[in-house]
């Protein structure tokens, strides 16, 4: 508990830990093959959380496009009914 505080420490400092864990001979490789074994696992999550990102941002894109030509063409076809039925009733008498 108190290695890890003191290299959180000097890791704040600017001071190279791997000397740190060098001194703890086996269980200092160990610690420190760990420790890079989590930074690269956490680099790919952060990546794949990027790619998804982008991906769910493109498909967003695309539904909003999607979306708009279909509004379109709906409110096209209601106005031109719209205006079929005015012209229909307005030759009607009251």
């Amino acid at each position: 508990m108190l290695v890890s505080m003191s290299a959180g420490v000097l890791a704040q400092a600017g001071v190279d830990t791997s000397s740190i864990f060098i001194q703890y001979g086996a269980i200092g490789l160990i610690a420190l093959l760990a420790l890079g074994a989590v930074r690269v696992l956490f680099q790919r999550e952060v990546k794949a959380l990027d790619l998804e990102r982008q991906r769910a941002d493109r498909l967003e894109n695309e539904l909003r496009l999607l979306l708009h030509e279909r509004y379109m063409t709906v409110l096209g076809e209601a106005t031109r009914v719209m205006s079929d039925v005015l012209e229909t009733t307005k030759d009607r008498p009251r």
